[in-house]
């Protein structure tokens, strides 16, 4: 299946190391992708599985060591009314078995048509491959017990980019002071908002005193009581609808994206233009981020940014 379907490997020590990592997920992907044959000129006759349960070299392997056309595509060897294996000898009377097992197999296999072959993933039921399916399927099994908050990271409806960058916050992984340090780059950390504390994942986005007010100016809105939780991923444990439903529960839901892609826009700006926004032009930022989010994602209209926040 590589050969059609994907670029060819990386060995060289110069090729960019995250092309790499993400070649080497097929490894972990390719046994929860199934192929659906359109033409035909992609899918590999003999090594890929297509027509049944394993390859057609290992469901025959006789026939398999006695075609000229081994590696040949499902294209190749249809003719129009039949399968012509190109045999380099005509058989003999004990391999009558194998082939008519041969044609009964393929008297199941799907006709070819004018569509081109595309693969299917078995993750979803409609067979599109998405991040957060993939993610569901292979995720360690110990953060399926301890509740690894899947849902509120993938299912939140904001852009890709930012449930991705909600995966890596909650991994505590998002290159931190703290984190570029471990990766032996030798900082001297300090946070680009308080400039008091060193920069680690969840004082950045959960207890630096700027970042604290942006909690606080949803939290008082809304009129609720929150106790902050010390991480991240307890925040997404945690964060609910607070009894709401449909899109006053969507609403809710994107407020910690929100504030922490808010924060982190700010971290960046301080770090590489050397541009500080006070306080009050920060939460201005996020209110406009979130009613942003809202008319995009959620509401789906022109409303203006009064009622997104009433709405809260």
């Amino acid at each position: 299946m590589e050969d059609k379907w994907m670029t060819e490997g990386v060995t060289s020590p110069y090729d960019c190391s995250v092309w790499r990592s993400i070649r080497n997920l097929w490894l972990l992907v390719k046994d929860r992708i199934k192929i659906k044959v359109g033409n035909g000129e992609k899918v590999a006759f003999w090594n890929d599985i297509w027509c049944g349960q394993e390859t057609l070299k290992q469901a025959f392997p006789e026939l398999h060591s006695l075609s000229q056309a081994q590696e040949a595509s499902v294209a190749d060897l249809w003719t129009g009314q039949g399968w012509n294996l190109h045999l380099r000898r005509n058989l003999n009377d004990w391999e009558i078995t194998s082939i008519a097992r041969f044609h009964d197999t393929m008297a199941r296999a799907t006709n070819l048509t004018e569509e081109q072959d595309r693969l299917i993933w078995k993750g979803e039921r409609k067979g599109e491959f998405t991040v957060s399916s993939a993610y569901r399927e292979l995720r360690p099994s110990e953060e399926q017990q301890a509740g690894w908050p899947w849902r509120m990271i993938w299912r939140t409806k904001i852009p890709y980019k930012v449930n991705f960058f909600t995966w890596l916050l909650a991994k505590e992984e998002v290159l931190t002071h703290e984190n570029l340090n471990k990766r032996k780059h030798n900082l001297c950390s300090r946070c680009y908002l308080c400039e008091e504390q060193v920069e680690t994942v969840n004082h950045l986005f959960l207890h630096c005193k700027w970042t604290d007010q942006l909690w606080q100016m949803f939290i008082h809105k809304r009129k609720i009581k929150w106790t902050k939780p010390g991480r991240i991923t307890e925040v997404l444990k945690c964060w609910n609808s607070d009894g709401n439903a449909g899109k006053k529960e969507e609403r809710w839901r994107i407020v910690p994206a929100c504030i922490w892609w808010t924060i982190w826009n700010e971290r960046n700006q301080r770090c590489f233009e050397g541009k500080n926004n006070n306080i009050q032009k920060i939460k201005i930022n996020c209110l406009g981020l979130y009613y942003f989010w809202c008319k995009q994602v959620v509401i789906g209209n022109s409303e203006d940014v009064s009622n997104v926040i009433d709405w809260l």
